[in-house]
């Protein structure tokens, strides 16, 4: 399984069918399009007001929507959408089409993933590129593409800047729709044809509309190009009561009342956005505007309040020049002497400031650059009794501890000139519903009262859910891989499959993706995946129900907390340490856990290498890449549950995704069928004889609600949550070598059918290895004795384990030992290469082994370049280099 394909899968809410009522409300005339168009393997839905196609595993496929619009009036026609893409593929493109109906001609106006504009026709059979525009679409949800078209031409737009003109009659007056082209999340929404216009479409000033991206990673819809701007709140700040408190009330929530119940403050006015409030200051240095209202002490559970940020420049003003202007939740104490402000500041640093009764400010938190701009910012603050923490998109900016600010007031805060946009202001409290006003835009769908929503927290919630659910369906995978595939197990075959769906869950945040959001959620979703086995044990011994029948084929669960946490600790030290402090987790057995983490996932890994199609995120696989094989297929029954029906319809298209990969992986030699459903009983389990898995919505459903009840304080559960290699060598000796033989380079890179990859070769490293690397540069024999003979200072690092060795090399067996890019020996091996090298970073770090079978160098390649050092890797090893004549020298 791809890892980061896992973790996207993660994030992805459900996207659901297509229906024409909604496609009808974005789609317009295309609605109709949908359910006879859609190409087998893309999906369809809608997402925070878009309609979304997606296409996670199809390379090279496009999917095409269009009708017979005909040829266009004598006075011409206008056609616009709103599109925009999420994808890691720089080719990926979504755009406006025109389509003969009578042949394969075609001319295109796309956007790309690399926000490049390209407008070209195909036309019998011939690519003509008219126009390609780097930086020309603006990526946050606000980019329109406009073809105004009379008889037998067209002008194409984005975003009212002309791209080109396009003549090829055959391609036009015909059909009209749009194009998604390769893997990605695609959005489209307000497709228009329409009589002639003077221009293309408007764009408007201001920051995107608010609604969300949901689970698709798309930016809110619309952009800056939505209608309803500049719309003054009726009732303003001071003013009357009129239509305008409602728009006020769906905006900020239980804050409205304060807001328009205030007197105007000089220097600020105040006005609707779509669906933001816009607060202004153009010229009053260092205001600060403020609404707030009472909320009292927390004496139990938690409280999270939320907002919605966004911050411009005054208009006309350079952004550059007001770094220090910020907004975002102020919280203070009742008698007004002491606050704390999470905001966000122009120059896109999440700031804490807390200040005194004597008004001194100190700075409590920050996070350089992490705010993302575009509106597409959320804060909170998180509170529970004597403590609060704020957040910026999921990420801790700082805490407090007994501060007095806490327990007062909550509130809002915007300070120093420009434009401040804020709205999704609630506070939730309990299991996280909302006291009033909407759901903040990170938030999922409307769902049942008996939900727990983890305080909207989107990757908590998200973490929660699907930890739970795929643990247990990864332990029970584990099983039918045993089952099916007839491979020995590792051990008694309960604790082994635990091992199996630990090392699968922690393996995303092993390799992080460029999302800092996705890799929140891919370590909340590792977190929780552990924590269900610690609260479980913690509450049976608390009830004196904690030891398990002798004759039980399971581990008492904090045993297998234990056994689970360990391997998951060992694969990434980094994001595990602050949990295992908290539940004083024993030193002595954490220094194990890196060798038990290397071991079990060494053992998997080999075991299952036979049956293992080779790809970058399996390079040990002994199966071509179009090995045949079963599908793994999985089915959603109605549930009785709120929270079957929450999993279900939230994030069944995820879990879909995350059983089609494995499919991929593994060549199964039957289908595996998942049925998830309600069962009556707490249980999960794999049946040999069927080949199916089947996972009970009541075991998901029971132990969300145990977290819930420890972790916000829903429920009576007493306190369980409380509950390196050295060497003195120095520079390679100058040592001269002979001139290089007649033997080629040519071999030294020979293509052995392995892809390049990030991840760690297990022991015992024997087999071929991919032809470049993804974090090293390639030498051959030649480029290496050149370097030597011209006396370049360098690190020659041997893996091989031989008795001879090239001259002035360091053997280090090790160096390329398995494991994972995150655990404790990779900063072993960052400290020894800075012995070595006098920290010198630009020093040539070279790794090579015994030949091009010897895959131990490879790791070490990839553990210093993963580091950042200038890592080299000589593929051809000792076996190159004797081939060319070249003397070795006995290993030191």
């Amino acid at each position: 399984m791809n890892c980061k394909s896992l973790v996207l899968a993660l994030g992805l809410l459900a996207l659901g069918s297509a229906t024409q009522v909604w496609a009808q409300d974005v789609l317009g005339p295309l609605a109709g399009a949908v359910d006879q168009q859609l190409v087998k393997g893309w999906q369809a839905g809608e997402e925070g007001g878009w309609f979304v196609l997606r296409n996670d595993t199809l390379e090279g496929s496009e999917q095409t929507l269009a009708i017979n619009a005909g040829p266009p009036p004598t006075d011409g026609r206008e056609i616009t959408v709103n599109v925009t893409l999420k994808s890691q593929i720089p080719e990926a493109a979504i755009g406006l089409l025109a389509r003969s109906a009578t042949n394969n001609d075609i001319c295109l106006m796309e956007i790309t993933a690399e926000a490049k504009g390209n407008l070209f026709c195909v036309i019998e059979g011939d690519f003509k590129s008219i126009a390609s525009v780097p930086n020309a679409a603006r990526m946050d949800g606000s980019d329109i593409i406009t073809m105004v078209e009379v008889p037998g031409a067209a002008r194409f737009f984005i975003n009212d800047t002309q791209i080109g003109d396009v003549t090829y009659a055959t391609a036009l007056g015909a059909e009209i729709g749009v194009m998604a082209y390769e893997r990605g999340t695609f959005g489209l929404a307000d497709f228009q044809i329409s009589g002639p216009q003077p221009g293309a479409a408007s764009s408007g000033a201001g920051l995107p509309p608010k609604g969300g991206s949901g689970g698709t990673g798309l930016p809110p819809k619309g952009g800056t190009s939505a209608g309803g701007s500049g719309t003054a709140p009726s009732g303003g700040a001071g003013g009357s009561a009129g239509s305008g408190d409602n728009k006020m009330a769906a905006i900020m929530g239980p804050l409205a009342d304060a807001i328009n119940g205030s007197d105007d403050k000089q220097g600020w006015e105040l006005f609707f956005e779509d669906n933001w409030l816009v607060l202004v200051n153009s010229a009053t240095a260092s205001s600060e505007l403020v609404y707030k209202m009472p909320v009292g002490p927390l004496t139990s559970g938690e409280r999270v309040t939320s907002l919605d940020v966004g911050i411009l420049p005054p208009q006309g003003e350079d952004a550059a020049n007001f770094s220090k202007s910020a907004a975002g939740i102020l919280i203070e104490s009742s008698d007004g002497r002491a606050s704390c402000i999470g905001e966000i500041t122009a120059a896109r640093d999440g700031l804490v400031l807390c200040f005194g009764a004597d008004g001194q400010g100190r700075e409590v938190g920050r996070l350089a650059g992490a705010a993302q701009g575009g509106g597409k910012d959320v804060l909170q603050f998180v509170e529970r009794p004597g403590f609060g923490e704020f957040r910026l998109n999921g990420q801790v900016i700082a805490q407090l501890q007994d501060d007095p600010a806490l327990g007062g007031d909550i509130g809002i805060l915007a300070y120093e000139r420009g434009e401040f946009y804020v709205g999704g202001f609630t506070i939730s409290s309990g299991a996280g519903t909302a006291s009033t006003g909407t759901p903040s835009s990170g938030g999922t769908t409307s769902v049942g009262a008996g939900v727990p929503m983890f305080g909207h927290d989107e990757a908590r919630l998200i973490g929660v859910y699907l930890g739970l659910t795929n643990s247990i369906f990864m332990h029970e995978f584990g099983h039918a891989l045993i089952g099916e595939l007839q491979i020995p197990s590792t051990g008694p075959e309960e604790d082994s499959v635990d091992i199996f769906s630990a090392l699968k869950v922690v393996e995303p945040t092993m390799y992080p993706t460029e999302d800092e959001g996705i890799n929140a959620i891919g370590r909340e979703v590792a977190t929780y995946s552990a924590l269900q086995w610690y609260y479980s044990g913690m509450l049976a011994q608390q009830q004196g129900s904690g030891e398990t029948p002798w004759q039980d084929e399971h581990t008492p669960d904090l045993k297998r907390f234990r056994n689970v946490f360990c391997v998951m600790y060992g694969g990434n030290p980094a994001i595990f340490t602050s949990m295992a402090e908290q539940i004083k987790f024993d030193e002595r057995t954490l220094g194990r856990c890196e060798e038990e983490f290397t071991k079990q996932n060494r053992a998997w890994r080999t075991i299952l290498a036979p049956h293992t199609r080779v790809d970058t995120w399996f390079p040990e696989g002994q199966l071509p890449a179009d090995a045949p094989g079963a599908k793994v297929e999985v089915t959603f029954e109605p549930s009785n549950s709120e929270i079957g029906t929450f999993l279900a319809t939230t994030f069944g298209d995820g879990l879909r995704g995350f059983a089609d990969n494995l499919s991929k992986n593994y060549a199964l030699p039957r289908p595996i069928a998942v049925t998830y459903k309600d069962c009556g009983e707490l249980n999960a389990w794999y049946d040999p004889r069927e080949g199916s898995i089947t996972m009970c919505y009541d075991l998901i459903e029971h132990l969300a609600l145990m977290i819930s009840d420890i972790e916000m304080g829903t429920g009576d559960t007493g306190s369980a949550a409380q509950t390196q290699p050295t060497s003195t060598a120095g520079n390679v000796a100058q040592t001269s070598t002979a001139s290089v033989g007649n033997a080629t380079s040519a071999d030294e890179l020979a293509d052995l059918g392995v892809p390049v990859t990030s991840v760690l070769f297990p022991a015992p490293y024997k087999g071929p290895t991919p032809a470049s690397h993804s974090k090293a540069q390639i030498l051959t024999t030649q480029d290496l004795a050149a370097a030597l003979n011209e006396g370049t200072p360098m690190l020659l690092i041997d893996t091989s384990g031989l008795a001879e060795t090239i001259p002035g090399a360091l053997s280090v067996t090790d160096a390329g030992k398995d494991g994972s890019l995150t655990d404790r020996f990779q900063s072993a091996v960052d400290g020894w290469l800075k012995e070595e090298t006098a920290s010198d970073a630009r020093m040539p770090v070279i790794f090579f082994g015994r030949d091009r079978q010897d895959r131990s160098s490879y790791n070490g390649a990839l553990r210093a370049g993963a580091l950042g050092w200038n890592a080299f890797w000589y593929r051809g090893g000792i076996e190159a280099w004797q081939s060319n004549g070249l003397p070795l020298a006995a290993v030191e």
